[in-house]
């Protein structure tokens, strides 16, 4: 049996981090207020509190955490493996956004501490969504079209029915809280949310991944 080494730059994770660069580099275009705007304080002030940067880097971290998933069903990586090149993986395709969110933070004057939450709450998001993926993708190997569509649909319940009810639990919903401003209460159980489901996934992974061939 031949066994491949995991490293850290594996070419199968260059389309994923691609797409999440840009796309959230086309929002952050989008974000840049025009120079009229410049001029005028109260326009510049309505661009800013568009925040389409956010909303868009957080979609496709999770949109970023089903290929990496997708990816590891297909190296059917499991235990140790299966948690150590995920979080590697995702940690490559965030640091790669650094650079976005120090323009993005400069876009916003006096709430510095902003994007550095997005970022933190993308990082749960991404190592979520990857599980996640792992888990629903078993059964095909990662690559049966049932597999690829449940993640979809985990992925559009988890982000759009909370905002029916109870917006905070959805990421996208968390993101409007964050961005316009929210009790702290508020925030850390946004926070614990995606914690709480990581550790669960991973939980879930440990046991019906276990031992599998």
């Amino acid at each position: 049996m031949i066994v491949r080494r995991f490293s850290v730059v594996d070419s199968q994770i260059v389309k994923p981090v691609f797409a999440l660069l840009l796309f959230c580099g086309l929002a952050l275009v989008l974000s840049i207020p025009s120079g009229e705007a410049v001029k005028d304080f109260g326009g510049l002030a309505a661009v800013q509190r568009g925040g389409i940067y956010f909303y868009v880097y957080i979609f496709f971290s999770g949109v970023l955490g089903l290929s990496l998933g997708t990816l590891a069903a297909i190296e059917r990586e499991r235990g140790r493996a299966l948690y150590i090149h995920t979080a590697a993986r995702v940690g490559i395709a965030q640091a790669v956004l650094i650079p976005y969110f120090i323009f993005a933070r400069a876009l916003y004057p006096g709430r510095e501490a902003m994007p550095v939450l997005m970022l933190l709450y993308g990082i749960l998001i991404s190592l979520l969504m990857s599980l996640v993926s792992r888990l629903i993708e078993e059964s095909g190997h990662g690559a049966s079209p049932s597999a690829f569509i449940g993640k979809y649909v985990a992925f559009a319940v988890y982000y759009a029915v909370p905002l029916i009810r109870i917006p905070l639990l959805s990421p996208l919903g968390f993101v409007n809280r964050l961005f316009w401003g929210g009790s702290v209460l508020g925030m850390l159980l946004g926070f614990l949310v995606p914690i709480a489901l990581v550790i669960g996934a991973l939980a879930l992974c440990g046991r019906h991944l276990r031992g599998r061939e």
